[in-house]
């Protein structure tokens, strides 16, 4: 199987110009391969290598989360104001003309609104109103060190619409306020050290900054690459971000796909009970769907949708495709991505699940999916 992949992916790699990619894939049981194409800076890349993961770390707080409304402590219904009385005083921006208008919301944002993106909570490099205001300097941008960025509006009634967007860095400050650890803290001792993730944390310092991989910025015309380390510098101290702060590897990260794909069983014992697990492989919001998501900012991501003419849900946490796919994952497969173009998918019918990392901008670029497809691809050909 290794051998099949990494000639998949080293040949999409090289004929796109990616400098390195990290891949694996898992069963429920065990890793089944690993591999690594490339490297940078002279020095091959190497399976002990960090990357920055960005928004793969939503399901990982999506689970915590899950622990704590398990537990009784969060209920998915309660209105996170009673938690944090900031998510009470938002307002809902409107568009009208070329101004852009605030009113209170009539409905309270509820923790099931935040873990499916439905809370109207958005990214300013997707929603065109959020980089309005961000270009007018009325709020602030996205940041890997900070967390200003979460002073802002929301876009829709919660709960009447479906928006990517910042809702899980507020359930991390969710988290915090609940348990009165820093989300670092809370996630390291309730889900990376039961499940063996000896190479994840919020913070670079804890598994050595020298490891963490560089961050390119490519040229769509040409291919060629940046490096743009210094726009995301790797995190060593609070704010922890819920939304995308999480370093990691492909290694730890197939341990946590292999939680998932268990129902919520780790290697050591239950992580999280099974009824919640499902909850995050299964559709949490209805009719609504997971459109085509637009760009506002070239620099940071691509217009994308992952299988068009797929009809796509959100569960708590991960992206559904309600039918097969071409030669890659089955119905009811759950996925998701982060920002610097890592990727990853559990496809519980087959009981498989792959991931593949990259470490560059902008997000989705067509390259990256290349590599991915190719991966992929080459897995299902085996099953």
């Amino acid at each position: 199987m290794l051998d099949i992949i990494k000639q998949a992916v080293a040949q999409s790699a090289e004929e796109n110009k990616i400098p390195f990619v990290s891949f694996g894939v898992t069963d429920g049981e065990t890793s089944l391969c690993e591999g690594q194409y490339g490297g940078f800076d002279g020095q091959s890349l190497s399976g002990d290598h960090i990357f920055r993961i960005a928004s793969m770390t939503k399901p990982v707080v999506t689970v915590a989360a899950l622990q704590l409304v398990e537990a009784g402590k969060l209920s998915l219904d309660q209105p996170m104001k009673e938690i944090l009385p900031a998510l009470g005083a938002l307002k809902l921006a409107r568009r009208n003309d070329d101004a852009i208008d605030f009113v209170p919301p009539e409905t309270d944002i509820t923790l099931h609104h935040l873990l499916t993106h439905t809370s109207g909570f958005g990214y300013s490099f997707h929603a065109d109103v959020l980089a309005q205001l961000e270009a007018e300097g009325k709020t602030a941008p996205l940041a890997s060190d900070n967390d200003d960025f979460l002073n802002a509006p929301i876009l829709f009634e919660p709960g009447t619409n479906w928006e990517y967007g910042i809702g899980l860095d507020w359930v991390g400050k969710i988290i915090e306020a609940v348990t009165g650890d820093d989300l670092n803290a809370y996630v390291s001792g309730q889900i990376f050290a039961p499940l063996g993730m000896k190479h994840s944390s919020f913070n670079a310092a804890e598994l050595g900054v020298a490891r963490v991989v560089p961050l390119n910025l490519r040229n769509g015309e040409d291919g060629s690459m940046t490096d743009a380390s210094a726009l995301m510098p790797p995190v060593t101290k609070p704010p922890f971000l819920g939304g995308g702060g999480i370093l990691s590897n492909v290694a730890d990260y197939l341990v946590f796909m292999r939680l998932l794909l268990n129902r919520g069983m780790g290697p050591n014992g239950r992580v999280l009970g099974e009824a919640y697990a499902d909850m995050m492989l299964t559709n949490q919001i209805g009719d609504l769907e997971v459109p085509l998501q637009p760009s506002t900012n070239a620099l940071l991501v691509d217009e994308n949708e992952w299988f068009p003419g797929i009809t796509k849900r959100w569960s708590y946490g991960l992206l559904i495709n309600e039918a097969d796919t071409q030669g890659r994952r089955r119905a009811h497969s759950a996925a998701w991505s982060g920002l610097y173009c890592t990727y990853f998918f559990i496809d519980p019918t087959s009981q498989i699940g792959g991931t593949v990392m990259m470490q560059m901008l902008p997000c989705y670029n067509p390259a990256s999916k290349a590599v991915f497809a190719a991966f992929e691809e080459a897995l299902y050909q085996q099953l």
